[in-house]
C-alpha cells in the first residue's frame, strides 16, 4: 500500500507534470498546471487531495486533477490507485453527486490575530473603526493582513492571508469563490463590484452614504454564484474592477454573464485618475468614480 506522506503525494503531482516547490505537513505547494503560472500560487492539501489556484481560482480534486493532466490511461490509473490505498476522499458528496469539500475554520485561531495598526491603515486611507466593523485583522509576523471570508449566511468559513505579493486562503479548500467580502454588512442599494476586501474598506471609509456600499470577489476572477449574489442583493451593479488586463477581462465576463438587476449595472468612471483601482485612489477620485459610473465600460 502506497504511504500518506507529502512526498508520496508530490511525486505523484510530478509525474503528472506540476511543479511542486514545497512539501508542508498538510500542504504541497507549487505552479498552477492549469494556467501560465510565473510565480507559485498553487496549492493542495495533503489530507484531501483538493487543491486551489489563488492566481486563476482554477480548483478541483487530486482525481480530476489526474485526468486532466496524464499524458496516459496508465499514469491517471496509477493516481487513482494512490488516491484509492491512500484514503484521499474525505470529501463530502451531494445527494447529485457532485464532490464537495466543507472546510472548518478555526475561530478562535482567528481570534487571534492582532488589530491593524493605525499607521498602516492611515497609510491605505481606511478608518479603524470600519476595520475593524468589517473583521479585517493583522498578523505581525510576517506582516499580514488577515480578511475574513464569510458566508452569504454570516457564518465564518476562513479567512485570506495577504501580504506583499504573497496570499493565501485558509482552511485550503475554503470556496470563496461562494461568496462576497462585505455581503455580511451590505444594506444599499447599489453595489460597487471590486476585486480587494481592501478596497471594500477603503470606500466605506469615504462614507459614501447609505445608497452605495462596496462588495469584492477576492480577485479578478467573478464567479456564476457571486454574480447571482450581486444580482440578488442589489439593485444597481457598478463593476469596479482593476484596470488592468485581468480585470478588465473579468469585467467583460460580468458585463456578458451577470443576471441582470432591476436598475442595471454600471461601470466605474477611470478617466480621472491615474489609479489602477480603487484602493489608489483619493477620497475625491473615489467619489467621482463611482457617481459618474456610466453604462459605457471604460476601457471602450
Amino acid at each position: 500500500m502506497i504511504s500518506t506522506t507529502g512526498n508520496d503525494l508530490a511525486g505523484a503531482l510530478t509525474r503528472l507534470g506540476v511543479n511542486v516547490t514545497t512539501v508542508g505537513d498538510s500542504e504541497i505547494g507549487g505552479h498552477c498546471p492549469i494556467h501560465d503560472d510565473n510565480s507559485p500560487s498553487w496549492s493542495m492539501n495533503i489530507n484531501t487531495g483538493l487543491w486551489i489556484c489563488y492566481a486563476c481560482g482554477a480548483t478541483g480534486n487530486l482525481s480530476q486533477l489526474a485526468l486532466r493532466l496524464a499524458v496516459s490511461s496508465d499514469e491517471a490509473m496509477r493516481v487513482n490507485q494512490f488516491i484509492i490505498e491512500s484514503g484521499l476522499e474525505s470529501l463530502k458528496t451531494k445527494g447529485d453527486g457532485e464532490e464537495v469539500f466543507i472546510p472548518k475554520a478555526d475561530a478562535s485561531a482567528y481570534r487571534e490575530f492582532k488589530p491593524v495598526p493605525d499607521q498602516l491603515l492611515k497609510s491605505r486611507g481606511m478608518d479603524a473603526t470600519v476595520a475593524h466593523r468589517y473583521g479585517i485583522r493583522w498578523d505581525p509576523q510576517p506582516r499580514h493582513w488577515i480578511v475574513p471570508i464569510v458566508s452569504p449566511a454570516g457564518e465564518l468559513w476562513g479567512w485570506q492571508a495577504k501580504g506583499k505579493g504573497y496570499f493565501r486562503n485558509v482552511p485550503v479548500g475554503v470556496n470563496k469563490s461562494k461568496t462576497l467580502f462585505g455581503l455580511d454588512r451590505f444594506r444599499a442599494r447599489t453595489a460597487v463590484l471590486v476585486e480587494s476586501p481592501l478596497d471594500v474598506v477603503r470606500m466605506a471609509s469615504v462614507r459614501l452614504g447609505i445608497g452605495v456600499g462596496g462588495l469584492a470577489s477576492f480577485g479578478a476572477h467573478v464567479s456564476h454564484a457571486q454574480m447571482s449574489l450581486l444580482s440578488a442583493r442589489a439593485d444597481i451593479i457598478v463593476i469596479a474592477l482593476d484596470n488592468d488586463e485581468a480585470g478588465i477581462c473579468a469585467a467583460e465576463k460580468v458585463r456578458r454573464d451577470c443576471p441582470r438587476p432591476r436598475g442595471g449595472i454600471n461601470f466605474l468612471r477611470y478617466e480621472h485618475t491615474n489609479a489602477k483601482d480603487i484602493g489608489e485612489m483619493t477620497d475625491d477620485e473615489i467619489e467621482e468614480a463611482i457617481t459618474k459610473a456610466s453604462a459605457v465600460p471604460w476601457w471602450l
